[in-house]
């Protein structure tokens, strides 16, 4: 996995998210905040933000810094693996 720890995915989420707000990019940011809303310590609360993540790939990614596109490529990879267990 890209990071160690649950808490450091948590951060980098929190980070990225704020990124995008303050870099004028709120409907990416709003899509990852409904994602990480779903979080509920289940299998499905990861599957809704992985959905909510990629969403805000597809539609907001072309405009996107290369440090976000890492971000958020390095966050949706780890997910990813925990949702199926990769």
């Amino acid at each position: 996995m890209e990071f160690k720890t649950n808490t450091e995915l948590f951060k980098a989420i929190e980070s990225l998210q704020e990124d995008l707000a303050s870099s004028g990019q709120a409907d990416a940011s709003a899509l990852m905040l409904k994602g990480i809303s779903g979080l509920n310590g289940l299998t499905d609360g990861w599957a809704y933000l992985l959905e909510h993540l990629h969403s805000a790939k597809q539609e907001y990614g072309a405009s996107f810094s290369p440090q976000q596109s890492l971000a958020l490529s390095k966050i949706k990879s780890t997910v990813h693996k925990i949702v199926y267990r990769a």
